[in-house]
């Protein structure tokens, strides 16, 4: 499995970040993993335009389809709650390994960007 470098932007409304991780790439399901310095295990499937997010606390899974609607689910695993939120990816635009995402998430306005440097 290939590591490699990447730089991740999101842009939510109350801020932006730009960070850079070193990432694993399988190429058998065409996905990419990082861990953020919160220990959060962050997944991105390529294939599948889909976001999976993992801590202690919460797992947070997002499929985007472009101009569709679609649930994003967060699961509260102290609670053993799981919410669906709405989602509605705006643009999705992949070049490669690199990919950029706008979406909506109940009524608000969020941009993933992840960029291998």
């Amino acid at each position: 499995m290939p590591k490699i470098n990447i730089k991740v932007t999101l842009i939510t409304p109350e801020q932006k970040e730009v960070k850079q991780y070193k990432a694993i790439f399988h190429p058998e399901e065409n996905s990419i993993m990082y861990k953020e310095e919160d220990k959060t295990t962050t997944k991105v499937n390529l294939k599948y335009k889909k976001l999976r997010r993992e801590n202690e606390e919460l797992l947070m899974e997002y499929l985007f389809a472009e101009e569709k609607n679609t649930k994003g689910r967060v699961t509260i695993k102290s609670l053993n709650k799981t919410l669906e939120l709405n989602l509605k990816a705006t643009k999705i635009n992949q070049v490669d390994k690199n990919i950029e995402i706008n979406y909506v998430l109940e009524n608000d306005e969020y941009k993933y960007k992840l960029e291998v440097i």
